[in-house]
């Protein structure tokens, strides 16, 4: 029944339309040619034959005809390769031909993209033609986002969906015959409280997320005011796989084959802004830090990728990540540099679309951005500034997995901080090596004390309470102990610059905690213990399944700003405290000296110029 099948879908499918469904064909001679959608090339190798109906590539050496092309771009195997182009045939497939597994497994796939495309009709209809749908419409319009590209994005809107909170559930069941657990299983509802059926968004602005063909596989939705959590995911399902969606990516395939390059932001509305803005190759990573599997649908269409996130510190450590999976991809990347005082791609569309096109089409290469970066402005300050931009640089250039840019710009960096190629070479080639060198060091907890004698942690009254963003780092770092070596790597922070004892010891130990490990509570002094303790019965919401890296990102990077704002407000107070008493002596030498460190020290912040004030 299957070799009948087979023969029954290639008489309905052409395969220049099935290949010409994931990749751009151009007609060369009696067949069509792409750029392979399964390696990076820059001449065209990859043939379709549609008197022969069958494919070739010549730079993978491999061909095949319909069914084999399917199962490679889609990753999977014959059977379901044959159920995917029956499905686009109009093929009914005998019970036979398949498993009972694989037969409920297309039922619910079926049906899942059956209920997707049914609720994103529900929500545009709820958005544009229904007075509940006026707090989405007001949105758009506070966003200058106009109806007619609102509505090429498919953007609707969730109704709050009365007392019972289920107004999609309610139209699914009536419209579609829907069951309770199809709705479910689609992601759109769950179960609340005495088994009553509840609407997973609710009063929220809703977003589709399709698929290359134009399929509906999940929703994004954001929240109106201050609703948390801000934005939410649909969850996993048959069809949704979030590692692997980009939002806008049925959008931009074509203007991302004519130009050969993919344009990445963070948002749904920095996607519509880019769009609206000439920028039509321009996708977002779905809520998620952008993965190896996206990365890889991407290199299928471009030959190269711009980064234009958020230009906060969360953008930047999703930046700099972001360049490590392209890279792992094979795909170069620019870095798109927002002007000053621009916050993310939407914002700047909004006050000059030209000048957004043209930051991409300017956007410089991903290492020499983040080497700037890393240097920052110590490459001509003192030997101990010129040592630390030194180790970053060297931290950085072990990144670059290409030998020749890696020389390149390592030979830059050596002559920006005043060194030879040769000295920062070996630091490179020991980074490379897998040397600690330049690596800040990792220390077991000590083990707990004899319980006749106070632990060390234990001694003296106990402190104060932390300040509100040292208590969130250390929380952070309790759930996840791997986050706390973002906090150097990524952010910058110093374990010395948090001021709580209690707090920053939840960063050391999460530090020295193994890969892999929770958090090593029974090791710790009691009063540690009580302190971590009682932050893992709390609820972080960056870590919670439907927030979004970024929210994660955005938290860490406000909460390592206001822990070196405190720092340097507590050294300023310590430097105001000695001139007082330099004054009292009659010290004017020792005066003068401090005053030139408070106001060096209030150049470090511009928050604090204020309070730095030497009066």
């Amino acid at each position: 029944m299957a070799r009948d099948a087979v023969a029954e879908i290639k008489a309905r499918l052409d395969i220049v339309d099935v290949v010409g469904g994931y990749v751009t064909l151009l007609r060369a001679g009696r067949g069509h040619r792409a750029l392979c959608p399964f390696h990076s090339e820059k001449t065209p190798s990859f043939n379709v034959s549609q008197d022969r109906q069958a494919w070739y590539c010549f730079g993978c050496q491999e061909g095949g005809d319909m069914f084999t092309f399917v199962e490679k771009v889609e990753h999977t195997d014959f059977r379901q390769a044959l159920e995917l182009l029956a499905e686009r045939a109009g093929v009914e497939l005998e019970a036979a031909a398949q498993s009972p597994e694989r037969r409920g497994a297309a039922r619910r796939r079926k049906r899942t993209l059956e209920l997707n495309s049914r609720g994103a009709a529900f929500f545009e209809h709820v958005l544009w033609s229904s007075p509940a749908g006026a707090d989405g419409r007001a949105l758009l319009a506070d966003r200058l986002v106009e109806e007619s590209a609102a509505r090429q994005f498919g953007v609707g809107f969730a109704p709050a969906g009365g007392a019972a909170e289920d107004a999609l559930s309610r139209y699914l069941k009536e419209k579609a015959g829907a069951t309770s657990e199809e709705i479910v299983d689609a992601g759109l509802a769950h179960h609340a409280r005495g088994g009553r059926l509840r609407d997973r968004f609710r009063h929220r602005l809703v977003f589709p997320i399709r698929d290359e063909r134009g399929e509906t596989l999940a929703f994004g939705a954001r929240a109106l005011g201050d609703d948390v959590p801000k934005y939410l995911n649909s969850p996993e399902t048959s069809v949704y796989h979030k590692g692997s969606a980009l939002f806008g990516i049925d959008l931009a395939r074509a203007a991302m084959h004519d130009r050969r390059v993919a344009v990445i932001v963070e948002g749904y509305f920095d996607v519509m802004a880019a769009h609206l803005g000439g920028v039509a190759n321009t996708v977002a990573s779905s809520g998620t830090a952008l993965t190896h599997e996206q990365a890889k649908v991407l290199s299928r269409h471009a030959d190269s990728v711009v980064l234009c996130f958020d230009a906060d510190d969360a953008g930047r450590a999703a930046t700099a990540r972001a360049v490590d999976v392209v890279a792992a991809e094979g795909l170069p990347a620019r870095i798109c540099v927002l002007p000053d005082g621009c916050k993310d791609p939407d914002e700047l569309v909004r006050r000059d679309p030209q000048a957004f096109a043209a930051a991409i089409d300017e956007a410089p290469p991903e290492w020499q951005v983040l080497l700037d970066r890393a240097l920052g402005d110590d490459e001509g300050g003192s030997i101990d500034a010129r040592r630390s931009a030194a180790e970053r640089a060297v931290a950085l250039l072990a990144r670059i997995p290409e030998a020749a840019a890696r020389e390149l710009y390592m030979q830059q960096a050596a002559r920006r901080l005043t060194l030879t190629a040769a000295t920062l070479g070996s630091d490179v080639a020991a980074a490379l090596r897998g040397a600690s060198g330049g690596r800040p060091l990792r220390v077991s907890a000590p083990p707990p004390p004899p319980a006749s004698e106070p632990a060390p942690g234990d001694a003296g009254p106990p402190p104060p309470p932390p300040a509100a963003w040292d208590r969130h780092l250390a929380m952070l770092c309790v759930h996840r102990p791997e986050l706390a070596s973002r906090l150097s790597a990524e952010f910058g922070l110093e374990t010395s610059a948090i001021q709580h004892p209690l707090a920053r010891r939840m960063v050391e130990v999460a530090l020295a905690t193994p890969p892999g490990e929770g958090f090593p509570l029974t090791s710790l002094p009691a009063r540690e213990r009580d302190f971590a303790a009682e932050l893992l019965t709390r609820t972080a919401p960056e870590l919670l399944p439907e927030s979004r890296v970024s929210d994660l990102d955005t938290a860490i990077a406000d909460c390592v700003r206001r822990v070196k704002e405190a720092q340097l407000g507590a050294e300023i107070t310590d430097v105001r405290r000695r001139m007082a008493a330099a004054k009292e002596r009659g010290d004017d030498a020792e005066v003068s000296r401090l005053a030139a460190r408070l106001r060096r020290l209030a150049t470090e912040s511009p928050h604090l110029r204020r309070t730095a004030g030497t009066r």
